[in-house]
């Protein structure tokens, strides 16, 4: 408990807890949208215990990524490794982390369970919760979530630089995803972030003819469990072996510290060279970020088209249904999140150190939110073509012989439009936030408000809702009020610039000691 109290007070004020609320209001939010039009009175429970590992796997690998980075980058800002090896053991510090990560996980786990019955007492089910049942998701969601924790933890220790610890869990998220609708139960048994899948007990059939779900109790592999228990033990004893033998300064490998750092790598020459790019830019120059760039959308494109495969019965549009599958995952959870990573990399160099001092002698407010938005904006863009040429590969792998949609320009032009809109909002919360990770939870929920505004005919008051309405997510074939889609992009552009600069010329930019 003395361990514990000790990162409490090393958390406080770090909204730690706020992005427990956002991940369960998000779960809250999509659960209603999904069941609150349709109820099924009789099979409710089982409803519950089948849709909340799907948004667990979804969702909660970039949940603990933004939890283990905020937990572990206080001791990077700092620089207080080594000081705290002068006042307690290696012992004392690791488990003290683990130990505040055991009672915060058991905390979201209890928290979420008790939101699932009284969302299923609220809508009225049928008879009593199944007690084992709930008893039996509680121990697998509180185990797993601890096993990617320790995971997490581990990463963050190993990178000051806490945007390949986010990217893990990005790309995490969509691995989950993905093995959710792979037939490989090996790999899901294998590879940690399909453990909320494998692990689940509860099945569903589609009935075509009566164009209804049947839910029931599965027979869970019991495989699965030594999985469990053996990634335990191996990130528990191995990550403590691993921070024992950490030097007090951190690993100093060559590769590791230069991927890392890249500002830290020795240049073969002393001559100072004249920069070829203009200075944002230079800022994301080797940096982590591009991990997240190149797997998202690939695995995203994997996941759309083997649904699609498996689906032709129902998707006969060609590349229109191809569509619906590769935009649906993309724009709605990973897209505002992997933005969100850019804009808090642009504004980390600001918010460490005493840079900011340094850079409002010769730069003016207005003019760096700009080239920040600017630069952000522009990293979407290249996303976006990514994301087209591994559609277009898609689909012609998948030997669709109609032609290209005419309409795909469109739709990337006006999802461009929308990531520009993204881009001022995530940029405005990573100047505000002086956090790395906390501003992607919120990406993270935007994007989940966004699908829920949309679904109510509402996509004009969430920022984050324009990028997938500009790319026709789940529905290419839709109408789009340019005019309007035009003007709310440019409103929302507008207000949240002007909030930028407005705070950048009001607050204090000097960093707090």
């Amino acid at each position: 408990m003395k361990l514990f109290a000790l990162e409490l007070r090393k958390t406080k004020r770090h909204g730690m807890w706020l992005v427990m609320v956002a991940l369960l209001a998000a779960q809250c939010l999509w659960f209603l949208y999904a069941e609150g039009k349709h109820k099924d009175l009789a099979q409710g429970w089982l409803i519950l215990l089948y849709n909340f590992p799907l948004l667990n796997s979804i969702m909660v690998p970039t949940f603990i990524a933004v939890m283990a980075s905020r937990l572990i980058d206080i001791e990077h800002k700092g620089s207080s490794w080594k000081l705290l090896e002068t006042i307690q053991s290696k012992f004392t510090i690791y488990f003290g982390k683990v130990i505040y990560g055991v009672c915060y996980l058991l905390c979201f786990s209890a928290t979420q369970l008790i939101m699932m019955l009284l969302l299923g007492f609220s809508f009225g089910y049928y008879e009593s919760p199944d007690i084992w049942a709930f008893a039996l998701y509680f121990i697998q969601t509180f185990t797993i979530s601890f096993i990617l924790f320790l995971l997490q933890m581990v990463i963050a220790i190993l990178f000051s630089n806490q945007a390949v610890s986010l990217c893990v869990g990005l790309c995490g998220s969509m691995a989950g995803l993905f093995l959710m609708f792979m037939p490989w139960s090996l790999a899901k048994n294998i590879i940690p972030w399909g453990h909320f899948g494998a692990s689940m007990f509860i099945g569903m059939d589609w009935n075509e003819a009566t164009r209804k779900c049947t839910y029931y109790y599965g027979n869970q592999q019991n495989h699965i469990l030594i999985f469990i228990i053996l990634w335990l033990l191996v990130l528990l004893c191995g990550g403590w072996m691993f921070f024992r033998n950490m030097d007090t300064e951190g690993y100093s490998f060559s590769w590791l510290s230069g991927f890392a750092n890249p500002q830290t790598n020795k240049h073969k020459e002393s001559r100072v060279s004249i920069p070829h790019l203009p200075i944002e830019y230079i800022k994301i120059k080797h940096s982590p970020i591009w991990i997240a760039f190149l797997i998202l959308p690939a695995i995203s494109a994997f996941v759309g088209t083997f649904n699609y495969l498996g689906n032709l019965e129902l998707l006969k549009s060609g590349w229109y249904s191809l569509w619906t599958q590769h935009s649906l995952f993309l724009c709605y959870f990973f897209m505002p999140p992997l933005i969100g990573v850019y804009a808090s990399y642009l504004w980390r160099l600001e918010h460490n150190g005493t840079n900011w001092n340094m850079v409002m002698l010769h730069t003016s407010a207005s003019r760096l939110v700009f080239n920040k938005i600017i630069v952000c904006a522009s990293m979407t863009a290249i996303t976006l073509l990514w994301t087209t040429a591994l559609y277009l590969f898609c689909g012609f792998a998948c030997g669709i012989s109609n032609p290209v949609p005419p309409e795909l320009i469109e739709w990337m032009i006006c999802g461009f439009l929308g990531g520009i809109t993204v881009s001022t909002v995530q940029c405005f919360l990573s100047l505000v936030i002086r956090s790395f990770a906390i501003p992607i939870g919120i990406a993270l929920a935007g994007g989940i408000a966004g699908l829920v505004a949309t679904a109510m005919g509402l996509w004009y008051l969430v920022p984050y809702a324009l990028l997938s309405v500009g790319m026709r997510a789940n529905n290419p074939e839709r109408e789009l009020e340019f005019i309007t889609f035009m003007a709310w992009n440019i409103i929302f552009t507008v207000i949240f610039y002007l909030l930028s600069v407005l705070y950048l010329n009001k607050t204090d930019v000097k960093t707090p000691d």
